[in-house]
């Protein structure tokens, strides 16, 4: 994990996340909501934050959730006024309408549920950054991190794409490919790293207490 976050820290980590992952919704919503959203997982007891730096400034991100099955219902609350300042502009945006439908297609819906293990929920770095081992450290890093607090094993899913360069990152890194799952109108392509050699359950419940 990482060491309070200034503001500027969550400045920089809410224009990464835009810079790089664009589909996504907090990129969607623009900066000002990815900035507020970044600051709610700061701050959550069930979220872990990870973080690199070239020079001091944040270069590469990672987000663990220890209860992905609440995720979402939880950033809604904790955020919902910012959200919804955010969400009636955006809705003059057709990727942002296209997720909306998505997501009204999960709820209407069979959808595979989030395992009750933890799971990266997003990770990037710096484009100017991109190739320089930061990805591979700070997923060290998460290993240690969860295999210190008593995990067996984390999950990360990825888009289902064939130039997707994340899956060779994943495969690369330790991690089994699992299947297909689909979120929001969209196929992923989904992973599991063991941390426990010894470990052959794909389905590790959280130790007591920790979500």
């Amino acid at each position: 994990m990482c060491a309070a976050l200034s503001g500027a820290d969550i400045e920089c980590i809410a224009s990464l996340h835009v810079q790089s992952i664009d589909d996504s919704l907090p990129a969607l919503l623009g900066e000002r909501y990815a900035a507020r959203f970044y600051s709610f997982l700061a701050a959550s007891t069930r979220e872990r934050l990870f973080v690199e730096r070239l020079d001091g400034r944040v270069a590469s991100v990672c987000v663990v959730s220890l209860a992905p099955n609440s995720l979402q219902a939880r950033i809604a609350r904790g955020t919902l006024s910012s959200l919804m300042a955010a969400a009636f502009p955006a809705l003059r945006n057709a990727a942002f309408r296209a997720y909306l439908r998505g997501l009204i297609q999960d709820a209407t819906g069979k959808t595979a549920e989030p395992h009750p293990a933890p799971e990266i929920t997003y990770i990037f770095t710096d484009p100017d950054a991109r190739g320089t081992g930061l990805g591979a450290k700070i997923i060290q890093r998460v290993d240690a991190a969860l295999r210190e607090e008593g995990y067996e094993a984390y999950y990360v899913k990825t888009l289902d794409e064939a130039e997707n360069p994340a899956i060779a990152f994943y495969l690369s890194n330790g991690f089994a490919r699992l299947g297909i799952r689909t979120e929001a109108g969209r196929s992923y392509v989904e992973f599991r790293k063991g941390l426990d050699a010894g470990s052959t359950d794909p389905f590790v419940p959280p130790p007591q207490g920790s979500a």
